[in-house]
């Protein structure tokens, strides 16, 4: 029986991404479902994964930075990752998805990075040099100790949330991937979804479908 992978994203922003991550959930043999705030229900699924997207409300974690966000996506995607967690489910964030693991477990996040001196690029070319911290969840799916990735993102973890742990940093030190310390959820700043050509990032969705339960 295929796996049951809910993709969670905003209900017209999140059609690309949720494109890519079809076909590649597809082509790994699993059962993608795509879920936003306008969904009529949710159907029951193995996995989660919680895409990137708009900004998360600052609300949630107590900073005073007005910018465009979506209230009821934050609150959807909280209540599912809560539902995942119960069920001890493999969880997935891409971008603002680990942002939002890193809130949900209690984590601040950088509003914006232009405020930050640093080099941050903005492309969806694998043009980022990202440092991957060995003994990780992370490292050992990967298999390496650097790896090159897209950057899409102008918010960033802060604080990190309690029970997480960083796994990989980039050269501004800028955290870029997280992972629990017991539970089977993991959070990348990347998009690995873009770059379905790459063999390391899809080994990172392919384990993820891997490790679902049976």
């Amino acid at each position: 029986m295929a796996r049951r992978v809910v993709v969670t994203g905003s209900e017209h922003k999140s059609r690309t991404a949720w494109l890519f991550l079809r076909f590649i959930l597809r082509l790994l043999g699993a059962k993608p479902n795509f879920v936003h705030p306008g969904s009529a229900s949710i159907p029951s699924f193995d996995a989660l994964i919680i895409s990137g997207g708009i900004d998360i409300c600052s609300t949630l974690y107590g900073a005073q930075h007005e910018t465009p966000c979506d209230a009821a996506r934050d609150a959807l995607e909280m209540e599912l990752l809560q539902k995942a967690i119960q069920r001890n489910l493999s969880v997935l964030g891409i971008c603002r998805g680990m942002q939002l693991i890193n809130v949900a477990f209690g984590g601040t996040l950088h509003p914006d990075l232009s405020a930050i001196d640093i080099d941050n690029p903005n492309t969806p070319l694998p043009l980022k040099r990202v440092h991957i911290i060995e003994h990780t969840r992370l490292h050992a799916i990967l298999g390496r100790k650097t790896i090159r990735v897209n950057s899409l993102h102008h918010q960033a973890i802060d604080k990190l949330g309690e029970s997480l742990r960083i796994a990989a940093y980039d050269d501004n030190r800028i955290i870029q991937a997280i992972e629990h310390e017991t539970l089977p959820i993991i959070g990348v700043q990347w998009h690995p979804e873009y770059l379905p050509y790459s063999a390391i990032q899809r080994r990172l969705l392919g384990t993820f479908i891997q490790n679902l339960p049976n």
